[in-house]
């Protein structure tokens, strides 16, 4: 920065006139801002600006909150013609893995979408778990039929875009590719990709394998010592 680039301030009213400079007009010239000045102004403006990020925050967040559909209650489509299964995602269910909210969805599904004998809308076999491309098309579809129905953002069209392309695409695939077909009659049939644990229960196990080897921990430092 160079002198020229250095902002430039009036004298101060109040002052003495000793040493200054007049100009033309009975106005006073401006001297050049000292660099330690202007750094003291841009560090009060920082310190401001912090402080006003800091409000917006929180009113942003003050907002969000007042705006926010409660979980618990969550806003019915107009065109969802059946209570809605129960989810994760509900606030009495906070507890649970979106596990619960598929598990639940494959029930309302078979309740609600087997069709005439003969064709592919049929029921989800109990052994869906067992079947891993079963097991990530149903993730999907669970969370796409949540949000055409469910919230502030569900519409009309997403819902119909659901019956039209989702359902009949995922039906077609259970049935000729995920699945053996005697698991629909006889129970599960190993068929495809073998069975795998979920990411959900893959943590469930290292949180007690943790626990398990704290309390081992916990045990030997209690164990007295030998003479």
């Amino acid at each position: 920065m160079n002198d020229e680039d250095i902002a430039e301030r009036p004298h101060d009213a109040d002052g003495d006139g000793d040493g200054d400079e007049r100009g033309t007009g009975g106005e006073e010239e401006l001297e050049p801002r000292s660099l330690d000045e202007l750094n003291e102004v841009v560090a009060g403006l920082e310190t401001v600006a912090e402080v006003l990020g800091r409000q917006i925050e929180q009113v942003s967040k003050k907002l969000a909150e007042l705006t926010e559909e409660p979980e618990s209650d969550p806003r019915l489509a107009r065109w969802l013609m059946f209570p809605p299964p129960d989810a994760a995602e509900d606030q009495q269910h906070r507890g649970e893995t979106p596990l619960f909210t598929i598990a639940h969805f494959v029930q309302y599904y078979n309740e609600t979408y087997v069709g005439n004998p003969g064709t592919r809308a049929v029921a989800i076999p109990d052994c869906w778990l067992e079947h891993p491309g079963l097991v990530a098309e149903l993730a999907t579809l669970t969370y796409t039929w949540r949000e055409a129905h469910l919230g502030k953002t569900a519409t009309a069209r997403d819902a119909q875009y659901w019956h039209d392309h989702w359902r009949p695409g995922f039906a077609e695939r259970m049935v000729t590719e995920w699945v053996h077909q005697r698991c629909r009659s006889d129970g599960h049939k190993t068929a495809g990709a073998p069975a795998r644990p979920d990411r959900f229960t893959l943590e469930h196990r290292q949180r007690q394998a943790r626990v398990a080897a704290e309390a081992g921990a916990d045990d030997r430092q209690a164990m007295p010592s030998r003479p």
